[in-house]
């Protein structure tokens, strides 16, 4: 409901979420959902996420987009709605808790490789936003889960910092854009749900500048090691939820 004790602790949710995000440039949705999950239904909770995830990806890219001036972004934006649709299918015809199964015990093996020195040998910005929207959007379709695969592939081209959080929030805004067009077709954005989203948005703005402050404080190798904790974080979470999902059939 939009009452103001929603409003205030939506706006506490948001705020300590897009301070991650801000840092990293993803993990929003991993801080977020599960608390918001208290206050509203899942449904709902999805099409929260998704606009909150829209505007911070608008708001980013409008401060970062000399950096990705050069990408070839169409490229991620075509491959980004191939793997949306490609996950949304895998996500018809297997067991989501199967898929979260094998996408957590994939992104954990992967970091421990990059953390050996392992390297994707991905040499060109074209092969990086093919393999970033095609995997990234793969795995948003079929979980909801957005920026890992992409994380990972900045990581092993070992990506500066500020490069890196600009790209995959463009993915990210790529997405969910994607999503939101899925929701509005499927008739689930209510008019409710956008009103305490865009009430959230002075956090979500708030979260982004203390974000920022702190990537400005760190080394590349720091950052970079973090990235890594933060995808262990996810990938232990998603075998968690798959293997939580399995136990409740």
């Amino acid at each position: 409901m939009l009452t103001a004790g929603n409003i205030i602790a939506l706006s506490v949710i948001i705020f300590i979420a897009s301070v991650v995000r801000g840092f990293t440039g993803f993990g929003l949705a991993l801080v977020a959902v599960p608390l918001i999950q208290f206050i509203m239904p899942v449904t709902d909770t999805a099409v929260f996420i998704a606009i909150i995830n829209i505007v911070f990806s608008v708001i980013y890219y409008r401060r970062s987009r000399e950096l990705v001036r050069e990408q070839p972004l169409g490229r991620m934006a075509i491959f980004t709605g191939i793997g949306v649709a490609a996950g949304t299918l895998v996500l018809k015809y297997i067991n989501p808790a199967f898929i979260q199964l094998v996408w957590g015990l994939l992104i954990i093996l992967i970091v421990f490789a990059l953390t050996r020195g392992f390297n994707f040998r991905i040499s060109s910005d074209a092969m990086a936003m093919t393999f970033s929207g095609l995997f990234g959007g793969i795995l948003a379709g079929a979980t909801g889960i957005t920026g890992p695969p992409v994380a990972i592939i900045l990581s092993s081209m070992k990506t500066p910092r500020e490069k890196f959080n600009a790209i995959i929030s463009i993915f990210i805004l790529f997405a969910v854009s994607y999503a939101l067009l899925f929701y509005f077709i499927s008739g689930l954005i209510r008019r409710e749900t956008a009103l305490l989203a865009l009430c959230s948005v002075p956090a979500l703005v708030a979260g982004l500048r203390t974000g920022d402050n702190l990537v400005s404080r760190i080394s590349q190798k720091t950052f970079t090691n973090v990235i890594y904790i933060v995808l262990i974080i996810m990938g232990i979470i998603t075998l968690f939820k798959g293997a939580k999902a399995l136990a409740l059939l």
